[in-house]
């Protein structure tokens, strides 16, 4: 019998979602250097980046909740 458990999805979300951490741990003086600049485009870098942790964040967490079995309950 066939799993259709999104092993792979979890794997490689968690892996993206893992390295930005890291990124963000690693480069945080770089990262607050670019965030705090007010010329040109460098105020949209802490919106894109939050949008980006999230994204991936959030699709960790969903692959993770349907590899434990765990969904919502559908109606109908």
């Amino acid at each position: 019998m066939a799993s259709n458990k999104p092993y792979a999805g979890l794997i490689i979300s968690g892996l993206i979602s893992g390295a930005l951490y890291l990124a963000l741990f690693l480069f945080h003086h770089e990262i607050m250097a670019a965030f705090t600049r007010t010329d040109g485009w460098y105020p949209v870098l802490p919106v894109i980046t939050a949008f980006a942790f999230s994204f991936t964040h959030g699709a960790f967490t969903g692959y993770f909740w349907e590899v434990l079995g765990i969904t919502a309950r559908r109606r109908g």
